[in-house]
This record gives C-alpha cells, sequence and structure tokens, in this order.
C-alpha cells in the first residue's frame, strides 16, 4: 500500500549514493505478497547476472488509506496494519555461501486474479480511501493455498509421505460415503508438512488467519507461535511480517542448520505465495527481538477491546477457515 513518489527504490538510491548502473524495481500495490515476490523477481535476475547482489527492502504504512469512514468492515485495516519494514541481502556468489544464513530451496507462486470473486475479496476503495474486505476472501484464500501446494507438496515432501496421504485420504472417502461421516462431522485426513518443515513462518496478518491455517496445516501451538508473537509486538507490518516471525526463530534460537522453514503470504489480486528455505548455519544472532524475546510467549494473550467491540473480535475470529483435506497431486 505504501507507494511514494519518488519511488522508495529512488530514494534508497539518492540516499547511499549507488552506482548508476544499479537495477531497481519498485513494487507498490502488491499488498503483503511483495516481499515474497521480490525474492521470486531477485532469483529470475540471478539467472542473468552472475556473481551479483540483490537488496529487498520491505516497508509498510497505513498512514495513506487510513479509512475515515463508518463502514465498519472497512475499519478492521486500520485496526491491524501497522507502520514496519525490514531489508534482506541476497547472492548468487559462491564464494559468499559461508557467509549466508538460509538458501533458497523452492519458490512457488499462485495468481487467481482471473475470478472477479477472487480480484474483488481486497481492493482499494474509492470515497472514503480505504480496503474493502469481502467474505469471499476465506474462499479465495483457500483456493488460492491448495492450488499453490499442489505444486510445493512433492518438492518438499518424501513421496513415503505423499503416498501415505493418498491412501488414507481414499481410505477415508470410502468410509465416509458408506457410513455418511460427513453427516456426523468427521474430520478429513490432514497432510503432513512436518515430515519436509521443521518451521513455519505464516504471515501473522491476523489471529484468524494464523489460527485457521495452522489449524487446517495440524500444527501445533509450537509451530505457530512465532507468527502469533509478531502479531502481538508489531502488529500486521504487511510484507515485512514474515521477517518478523523469522526474526522470533532466530531470536529463540530455534533456527538450526539444516532445517527448513516455509512462509506463506497472501496478498490482494488474489495471490499466494510459498517459500522454502534451508538454514545454512545456527542463527542467534541479535535482531529486532533482542530487547523483549524474554518476555515472549506472555503467559496471556488477552484483547482488551473484546467487549467494547464485539463485532470487531466476531468479525477477526471468523475471518478465516481453510480445509484442505482435500489436497489432489
Amino acid at each position: 500500500m505504501f507507494s511514494p513518489a519518488p519511488s522508495l527504490t529512488s530514494r534508497i538510491i539518492n540516499r547511499y549514493k549507488m552506482r548508476e548502473d544499479t537495477k531497481t524495481f519498485n513494487l507498490s500495490g502488491m499488498g503483503c505478497s511483495a516481499s515474497l515476490i521480490s525474492i521470486d523477481v531477485v532469483q529470475n535476475l540471478f539467472k542473468s547476472y552472475k556473481n551479483a547482489n540483490a537488496l529487498v527492502v520491505s516497508t509498510e504504512s497505513i498512514a495513506p488509506n487510513w479509512y475515515c469512514g463508518k463502514e465498519k468492515s472497512m475499519m478492521l485495516t486500520n485496526c491491524l496494519f501497522r507502520l514496519g519494514g525490514c531489508s534482506m541481502l541476497f547472492t548468487n556468489n559462491r564464494g559468499l555461501k559461508h557467509e549466508a544464513m538460509l538458501k533458497l530451496k523452492h519458490l512457488v507462486r499462485t495468481h487467481i486474479g482471473s475470478s472477479d470473486e477472487a480480484y474483488n475479496c481486497c481492493i482499494q476503495a474509492s470515497g472514503y480511501q480505504g480496503f474493502h474486505l469481502t467474505k469471499y476472501l476465506v474462499k479465495a484464500a483457500t483456493q488460492g493455498f491448495t492450488i499453490n501446494l499442489q505444486v510445493l507438496v512433492p518438492k518438499v515432501l518424501r513421496l513415503r509421505e505423499i503416498l501415505r496421504y493418498l491412501l488414507a485420504s481414499l481410505l477415508h472417502n470410502l468410509r465416509t460415503m458408506s457410513q455418511k461421516l460427513e453427516a456426523a462431522g468427521g474430520n478429513g485426513v490432514k497432510l503432513n508438512l512436518k515430515t519436509g518443515i521443521e518451521h513455519f513462518c505464516i504471515h501473522p496478518g491476523g489471529r484468524a488467519i494464523i489460527d485457521g491455517i495452522g489449524k487446517s496445516l495440524g500444527l501445533s501451538d509450537y509451530d505457530v507461535e512465532p507468527s502469533r508473537m509478531a502479531l502481538h509486538r508489531f502488529g500486521n507490518t504487511s510484507a515485512a511480517g514474515f521477517w518478523y516471525a523469522s526474526g522470533y526463530m532466530e531470536a529463540k534460537k530455534r533456527l538450526k542448520k539444516g532445517n527448513r522453514i516455509l512462509m506463506s503470504g497472501f496478498g490482494a489480486g488474489f495471490k499466494c505465495n510459498n517459500i522454502v528455505w534451508e538454514v545454512m548455519k545456527d542463527l542467534d544472532d541479535a535482531n529486532v527481538w533482542k530487547d523483549c524475546i524474554d518476555s515472549y510467549p506472555p503467559n496471556t494473550l488477552v484483547n482488551p477491546c473484546k467487549e467494547k467491540s464485539s463485532w470487531l473480535n466476531d468479525e477477526i475470529l471468523n475471518f478465516v477457515r481453510f480445509d484442505f483435506s482435500q489436497l489432489a497431486f
């Protein structure tokens, strides 16, 4: 949402007096997925430029899009979004391999903007400036994430786990047909992503988004803790939010050499992007969490506005409900 003029890339070039042959790409209007999309741009550039360095800067400011109207559904973004930013340095120079913290393993992008409902589910509104979120957002996120995982999962999971899931799904469907488990509230078979992924970095866009994805993927409280704490401490910092959550893992000394991290995010349009990283060395560097990491996670996470704004609380709690039990490969 943050798109100043001159562009952010031009401001960085001017501030640090960079060389005239520096290639710049300014992404705006990409929503919360901009950071992961930028990495895809870098990955493709590295195919043409050898021994190159790339700087990705992600930042967000809700100020230009603060909603001043009275429509409750559009006030949600005012409550969630915060100012935040981060920068990441990438390279394809093999000589710097020993300095690398993470290695890009897989990146899958999905865009279902051809659907009018998906396109309009999160859109900048006219009149009073702001963002309008519709009920179709849940369906669009589910559809995009499901399509994305169908491509990503075979790349990261062992064949044994995929075969187990397919067999379990077949048996479950047969039982459902014969015993009508769906009418009795039976649950579908879940894919165990933990067989190929050690850490999960869900975009901290909202409590229900984190809980919805976590429940659907069978993740524990430990798995979704980094995203929950990033949302609690910094709010929704849009495209920068992934790195606040990964910084939490690093500050907690969770990231060990050889571990794999899944970053999952969504963006208006409608987009879904997933990235898998491999940790290249044990990480425990000081970061934005250094002054408060010892107090996290707190014993309780209380919403002080729960009673005063029950409509908003209900809206957030019911914002996302995913069901990926019927993934097909």
